[in-house]
């Protein structure tokens, strides 16, 4: 059996070592962007349900951290660094469109799969102090959730982390290795849940990856991401009541529409990745 060379042990280890840090820096940002609206979110619940105080103060903070993750703010020493790891980053009405398009066919499809597998009926609900709310606050509520686990989780994982692991690895390695993030960060919402939606959040998470790579932003997997989270705690809460489909022809309807939609997407990434060099 081979040995490989202390060198080349040495420098493995370190590019391990440098993976890790990459991967623990995005998910320091996610952290930071998303447990702060948790916490105030979950105490003005507790305390005065019927006085949405959170919400200013959540939103208020979103734009600060936003801010200051593109670059603005003490120290400017990290001004460019962050700048172009957040990757907040405008783009031209051609990305725009076909990275939407892009986007919207493949979320599309999985969920035509997701729902055609039986799992969208068995949305949770936990109302708990939320049914104090009225209808209105709650929404509300469930939109800024939905816009800080956007943005924290796209710029965590597919801003800081993946452009990092970019640069050191190229676009594959990076993809996945900030997917598998994306995964795991999912284990708070228990072990059973995690195995039952793991693909799911693989073939997102690989989505929003590409998107980020191929447009070096993270807009369109935010809007993305801010509208799948907007379904799905809406599912959570009983704002938005779907249901799965019941009959067999339901069900090859949607797995059927689920493989054009993918088949389409397949070509719109092509299309996004011609697109994105050009621009």
């Amino acid at each position: 059996m081979a040995i490989a060379p202390h060198g080349e042990e040495t420098r493995m280890l370190r590019k391990i070592g440098a993976a890790l840090r990459d991967l623990l820096i995005g998910l320091a940002v996610t952290v930071v962007v998303t447990v702060p609206w948790s916490v105030i979110a979950a105490a003005n619940l507790r305390q005065s349900p019927r006085v949405p105080w959170a919400i200013p103060v959540g939103l208020t903070y979103l734009g600060l951290a936003v801010a200051y993750l593109s670059g603005h703010g003490w120290p400017t020493t990290t001004t460019a660094f962050r700048q172009r790891d957040f990757r907040f980053r405008r783009m031209s009405g051609v990305q725009w469109r076909w990275s939407l398009l892009t986007g919207v066919l493949a979320v599309t499809c999985l969920w035509l799969l997701y729902a055609a597998l039986g799992n969208l009926g068995g949305a949770p609900t936990s109302p708990g102090r939320e049914a104090a709310l009225p209808a209105g606050v709650l929404f509300i509520f469930l939109l800024v959730s939905a816009a800080v686990t956007a943005i924290g989780e796209e710029g965590g994982l597919r801003g800081f982390a993946q452009a990092r692991l970019e640069r050191r690895f190229g676009p594959r390695v990076a993809i996945v290795a900030s997917t598998l993030a994306f995964v795991l960060i999912h284990a708070t919402h228990g072990l059973p849940m995690l195995v039952r939606m793991a693909p799911f959040y693989v073939a997102v998470g690989v989505v929003y990856g590409l998107l980020a790579y191929l447009t070096q932003s993270i807009l369109p997997a935010v809007a993305l991401h801010f509208v799948g989270d907007t379904v799905t705690f809406g599912l959570r809460s009983s704002l938005i009541r779907l249901s799965g489909p019941q009959s067999g022809v339901a069900i090859l309807l949607c797995l059927g529409s689920g493989v054009v939609l993918g088949a389409l997407s397949l070509f719109a990434f092509r299309r996004l990745a011609a697109v994105g060099v050009s621009a």
